[in-house]
């Protein structure tokens, strides 16, 4: 009876939490769509204490057409670091093959470093040092400029780990019901 209980309880918590992340999706959806010029003369007009003037990127005309998630995008779009830039160039002249390689030598490196630390200072199997050892490498993987432009490839490696993570929990796991 109690866990029929738990489980009506958890699903219903489940679903109050979703239509919640709908809702809140679906206004800040309406909320980026509406026109930026005249939401933000409204709020002027009303004197409101706070408007939409911190969202103008400097030197940019917003015509009456934009709205609020272009300006946003403006805005908040960063240029990058100088060695961003510099690798940006430097990977256009690579071949797609080298970046890949490069990429993946880039990920294998940082996880076998991380590999090696948690093999000589700690006592985890390596089934646990590899998935923990992946996981931290494509963290820092994550971060790091690299020569493929984008996110995709971070993505790609985190998604991996988290997978690689799971398959070693999941066999240890029916390693241990198979034993008992």
């Amino acid at each position: 009876m109690i866990s029929r209980k738990k489980a009506v309880w958890t699903t219903v918590s489940l679903g109050c939490f979703l239509v919640g992340l709908g809702t809140a999706w679906l206004v800040c959806q309406k909320t980026v769509s509406l026109p930026f010029r005249q939401t933000n003369d409204t709020l002027h007009e009303q004197d409101s204490p706070i408007t939409l003037d911190l969202l103008i990127p400097a030197g940019i005309h917003i015509d009456e057409k934009m709205t609020i998630g272009q300006v946003v995008r403006l805005r908040f779009q960063k240029p990058g670091s100088r060695l961003t830039l510099f690798l940006a160039k430097i990977s256009g002249i690579i071949p797609v093959r080298y970046r890949l390689v490069g990429t993946a030598i880039l990920y294998v490196f940082w996880t076998f470093l991380f590999l090696l630390f948690f093999r000589i200072f700690t006592w985890m199997r390596y089934a646990s040092a590899l998935g923990i050892s992946s996981l931290c490498g494509a963290t820092v993987y994550f971060f790091m400029p690299d020569l493929i432009t984008g996110r995709l490839d971070d993505w790609i490696f985190l998604v991996w780990s988290f997978v690689l993570l799971a398959a070693i929990r999941w066999r240890l796991k029916r390693k241990r019901t198979e034993s008992t």
